[in-house]
């Protein structure tokens, strides 16, 4: 009879521990992303009332991102040292202290510090969340599935921000933006701390300190010059020295970690074609994906004149495609194998993006169309590819696989932020001033005009900074009408550098993703 009792409890426990583990790692999601896009809608608020200048403005941005793209690996790490459930606990702990610090502060510095806290706080509730959620799916279908939901709730928490940020700013002001989501997190706090378990043995693992240094260094370094490098000049000194030591941390880490008894990063993992090939997938996605939406935020925010409100409605398309598709995600993969989802995905991914190419000068509808066809285009990329890299890693490193995957996301949105902001910018510096001759026939006159309007809109200015009194309509009417054309068609050049990648991600994809990547 004892032998017999335990077994209904124990099931019973297991499938209550399941759904409370990923009820936590889905709220704690929701949180962060919601919180990426919301408190960026009162930016200008805050400006105003702090007496922000132009290059505050530019901190309070840049080092959110600085700080999550650099944190997700010593995240990962300490997921997989101390346990995923401590991590998570204390880095809501912290992303709550920030947020309130930030909402109760009237100096600058504090605000900016709190914002880089939050980003490498939210970079580890987004590892460990996804973390949680590979360690709770015990099959290759339920982590699909889970994985799915975990891509579902974070697309569609991002395109609520800035709706939601908007309504708040009116209500309460810049700083009910930073404590919207502290009630929430108290929320995930409760469920986590009653209802996720840990696993009775977790293997000993050493901390790769010097790993850590280097990977930090590395990466921040590169953000950082993703972010600053089109205000500083590219070819300036700061801009290629932080590239410079960029490339030398990332050498040096490449070494430390194929020799090192306990990586932080096992680099033999890419010597996997399946395992690498994934990786990367999911970098030139995030690339292009970021890339459609940061050209259709500075063409409608800067250019057209709408409101955070209205900018962020146009994201919906993108969101909604993408959680639908993420949620069938385990189903596709089922019917139709790795391979194929993949290659369809991609495939996709680029008539997303040659749509909006073509769609850009029809109008907004065909815009949105291309957004939303990107959205389920990116979905069936990602999706799959996420939950195959969780199920390539050992059990006990979900963590830095779920560090690895999150990497990618602001590295490629980074890169495509600089790519595709600095065509935009060549494209107006060769066009602009020419078309505009006929309107402003003196030379001079002429370059201080361009240089005005292309201040004024400036394709490098990140999109949750681009706000009303930024766009060109205060300009001469002729001059506007010019100046939109040309931001049409850089839009169009740049959406075609995004296009191009992803035609040759699915060349590449085409010849070397192997057709067995299925086969247990």
């Amino acid at each position: 009879m004892s032998s017999e009792m335990p077994s209904v409890p124990v099931r019973s426990y297991w499938n209550n521990g399941r759904q409370g583990t990923l009820l936590a790692a889905y709220l704690g999601l929701f949180v962060v992303n919601v919180n990426v896009l919301i408190t960026y809608v009162g930016i200008f608020d805050m400006q105003r009332r702090l007496g922000m200048g132009e290059s505050d403005l530019q901190w309070l941005v840049g080092v959110y991102s600085i700080g999550m793209a650099s944190a997700t690996m010593i995240s990962a790490t300490l997921a997989d040292v101390f346990g995923r459930k401590i991590v998570y606990v204390v880095s809501l702990s912290v992303y709550i202290a920030c947020a309130l610090g930030a909402a109760t502060t009237s100096s600058v510095l504090v605000l900016v510090v709190a914002r880089g806290v939050q980003g490498v706080s939210a970079a580890a509730v987004i590892v460990t969340s996804l973390a949680l959620v590979s360690r709770v799916s015990t099959t290759r279908e339920s982590r699909t599935r889970a994985v799915g939901a975990w891509v579902a709730v974070g697309s569609v928490a991002v395109a609520m921000g800035p709706p939601v940020g908007g309504i708040l700013a009116q209500l309460t002001g810049w700083r009910g933006l930073f404590v919207a989501m502290v009630p929430l997190c108290f929320v995930v706090l409760v469920v986590t701390l009653r209802r996720v378990s840990e696993p009775q043995h977790v293997p000993v693992r050493r901390f790769d300190w010097t790993g850590q240094f280097l990977f930090i260094t590395t990466v921040a370094s590169l953000a950082f010059v993703m972010i600053q490098g089109p205000s500083f000049g590219w070819l300036s000194s700061i801009t290629l020295s932080l590239l410079g030591l960029s490339a030398v941390g990332f050498l040096a880490f490449v070494v430390r970690e194929s020799r090192a008894r306990h990586p932080m990063l096992d680099i033999s993992l890419f010597r996997n074609r399946l395992y690498a090939l994934a990786v990367a997938t999911v970098f030139f996605a995030a690339f292009c994906n970021e890339g459609a939406f940061f050209v259709v935020m500075q063409y409608y925010r800067n250019i057209r004149e709408y409101s955070p409100v209205e900018a962020g409605f146009l994201v919906l398309p993108f969101a909604v495609g993408y959680a639908a598709v993420a949620l069938k995600a385990a189903g596709l993969r089922k019917r139709f194998g790795l391979r194929r989802l993949l290659l369809s995905g991609q495939a996709g991914l680029l008539l997303g993006l040659l749509t909006m190419v073509f769609g850009f000068p029809v109008g907004r509808g065909t815009v949105l169309l291309g957004m939303a066809v990107v959205g389920m285009a990116s979905a069936m990329v990602i999706t799959p590819v996420v939950a195959l890299v969780l199920e390539i890693m050992p059990s006990d490193r979900t963590g830095m696989a779920s560090g690895i995957v999150n990497t990618q996301q602001p590295l490629g949105g980074a890169m495509s932020f600089a790519a595709l902001g600095t065509v935009m910018t060549v494209w107006l510096g060769a066009t602009l001033g020419r078309d505009i001759e006929q309107v402003i026939p003196d030379p001079a006159e002429r370059t201080g005009a361009s240089r005005d309007i292309i201040l004024h809109a400036d394709p490098h200015t990140h999109v949750s900074m681009s706000a009303p009194g930024a766009q060109i309509r205060h300009f001469d009417a002729r001059l506007a009408d010019i100046a939109e054309k040309n931001f049409i068609q850089a839009g169009q050049l740049s959406l075609g550098v995004a296009a191009l990648v992803a035609a040759a991600v699915l060349a590449v994809l085409l010849a070397a993703f192997p057709s067995g990547a299925d086969r247990p």
